[in-house]
Parts: structure tokens; sequence; C-alpha cells
């Protein structure tokens, strides 16, 4: 059983608020693509780690054990999907389970990497991702999602929480994935974090949170 560690790159990550290239912006002096990669590299069951892009600048800001494999250019329109990168990946590799994380969120772990990886590996679960649980009074399409309005309002206690996945970190099965054209699955196993290990950084503001994170003391890179 092979296992890959899967970090698809493209110079469009950029950060909303200032366009500037976020994968390669630096986080604790370090470029944010490097967490990624030291991270997987630190989880024994990961046989390789492979930078799936279409860049030809990359290798200079890598600072890690990995292999650059180039793909195909017209997987960075803003209009292809995830799940076309996926396809189009596992149809030039021989990866049996896949450990997709995408380089934005420098504080996920090497122990929340390999749970996941674990799940999908026994085959008590066919996909698994990291996910933040809220129980907080949630609204969608201009209703209320786990309360009534029709009822006398809950103790938060009382409120079935609502998840929202990480987006991250995704670990699924080529069986899978072969099967239903998704990066999750049927029975997928939910890796609930909290939310300074699951910081993602998408603007400049989460740029300078992951720094204060740093400055902390709460994340030490080893």
């Amino acid at each position: 059983m092979k296992i890959v560690g899967f970090v698809p790159y493209w110079d469009g990550y950029v950060d909303n608020s200032s366009e500037q290239n976020k994968t390669i912006t630096k986080v604790g002096g370090d470029y944010l693509i490097n967490y990624s990669i030291k991270a997987l590299n630190k989880v024994e069951d990961v046989d390789e780690v492979i930078i799936y892009t279409s860049s030809d600048t990359i290798e200079k800001y890598i600072n890690g054990e990995c292999k650059v494999v180039q793909r195909p250019k017209w997987l960075d329109s803003q209009q292809v999907h995830i799940e076309e990168i996926i396809k189009q990946f596992l149809a030039e590799h021989d990866a049996d389970i896949v450990v997709l994380l995408h380089p934005n969120s420098p504080f996920l772990t090497p122990a929340t990497i390999k749970e996941c990886v674990t799940m999908v590996k026994n085959g008590t679960h066919d996909s698994c991702f990291t996910g933040h649980a809220y129980q907080k009074f949630a609204w969608f399409n201009g209703q209320p999602l786990n309360y009534s309005l029709d009822m006398v309002t809950p103790q938060l206690s009382e409120l079935s929480p609502v998840t929202f996945e990480q987006s991250s970190l995704y670990v699924f099965s080529r069986e899978m994935f072969d099967k239903f054209e998704r990066r999750i699955g049927k029975k997928p196993f939910i890796k609930y974090i909290n939310h300074f290990e699951g910081h993602g950084i998408e603007t400049s503001d989460d740029l300078e949170i992951a720094e204060l994170i740093v400055n902390s003391g709460l994340f030490k890179r080893t």
C-alpha cells in the first residue's frame, strides 16, 4: 500500500487582500509551503511527499524532502475544481491513499495527519478530514439551522454542534475516489481540531495572527 502526501500548488494562491502569493509568504521565518512538507515528512506512514504544480519557481522556496511534479497548465484555471486536479494526479501516479494537504495551514500537526491516515489505512473509514465544531446559534439560507424560532430559545449547551470543514487536510483511498470522484466518501472520519491548530491563511490579517501564534510560543517548530 503506497501512501502519498499530496500538496497541490499553483502561483494563483494569493492573499485576497494584497494579491501576494500566500504560499511563499514567510511565517515564523519559513515559507508557508514548508510547514506542509515538513509535517507530512514526520508521518512515518507517508511514503512520499509530492508538490503537484505547474510552477517553475517553487523549488527555490522549498526547504524539506519532497518531489516536485509538473502538472498540466490547464489545471491552474480558476474554473478547475479540486476533483479534476486529484483525478489527473491519480492518472499519473500509483498512490493507494492520498494525504491531500493544502499549503495554507502551518500549524496542523503530524499527530493529526497520522491519525487521519490511520483511520483510512486500517479500513474503518474511506476518507477523513479535519473539522471545527461550533456549538452556537447557526443560520443558513435565512433560517435557523440548529434551533427553531417557534420554540423557547435553548441553552447553548443544548444545541447540536455545527461542523465546518477546516478545508486543509483530506485523506482518502484511491478506491473511494475512483468510485465517487470526490475527496470525502460515504464513511468519513472527522478529526476535530482546535482553532489554533486549524488556523488557515487566506488574508494579510490571517498572516498577522499566524505570526502572533508563533511569537506567543503556542506553536514551536521542531
